[in-house]
């Protein structure tokens, strides 16, 4: 059972794709019923980004008004449940950037001076390290990396775009981050 409803992963999709076309069409009762559908989902994901449980509410409001604008663009053939899924993860982390709430670290007052050079140290040995395996990866292996983890997409969105199967993509992709694991 997903989302209060007795359906399967894409028939839910399909549910949800269908209300943000017809919200794009104008039909206001879609916006409630992809409310229905959805609200529960972005509002933890939106806490589990934010602190503030008011301020995820008004991410959530504003992923519904974002979706109101941008809805008659979207066609119903992608996933509209990661592409709210997506909204949500960046409205909540601009609102971080503007309540100046990022996650910092305060060097000053936690480490000595050793310790940043340490960590300095440390980090640009770990940096030049990936460097090297990423260059010590196929073409193929850097795009899948690239495309899951620069570009955002789902596994599912990858087998699409280079027209394999989910499965052979996705053990694909854990080979290529073993290898990389290995570097380290």
């Amino acid at each position: 059972m997903f989302l209060g409803y007795n359906l399967t992963m894409d028939k839910v999709v399909k549910s949800i794709n269908r209300a943000i076309v017809k919200i794009g069409d104008g039909n206001k009762q879609a916006l409630e019923k992809l409310y229905e559908l959805t609200s529960g989902y972005l509002l933890s994901m939106a806490k589990s980004y934010l602190s503030d449980k008011s301020l995820a509410e008004d991410v959530v409001s504003e992923v519904y008004l974002k979706v109101v604008r941008s809805a008659s663009s979207f066609d119903g053939k992608g996933n509209g449940l990661n592409w709210l899924f997506k909204i949500t993860k960046n409205t909540s982390l601009n609102y971080n950037i503007a309540s100046s709430k990022q996650l910092t670290y305060d060097i000053e007052k936690n480490l000595d001076i050793a310790d940043v050079f340490d960590l300095l140290s440390d980090y640009n040995l770990l940096k030049e390290t990936l460097a090297t395996a990423v260059k010590e990866l196929t073409i193929d292996e850097r795009r899948l990396l690239y495309l899951k983890y620069w570009e955002g997409l789902t596994i599912r969105e990858i087998a699409s775009l280079l027209n394999k199967p989910t499965m052979t993509t996705q053990d694909a992709l854990k080979r290529v981050l073993k290898k990389l694991k290995s570097k380290f």
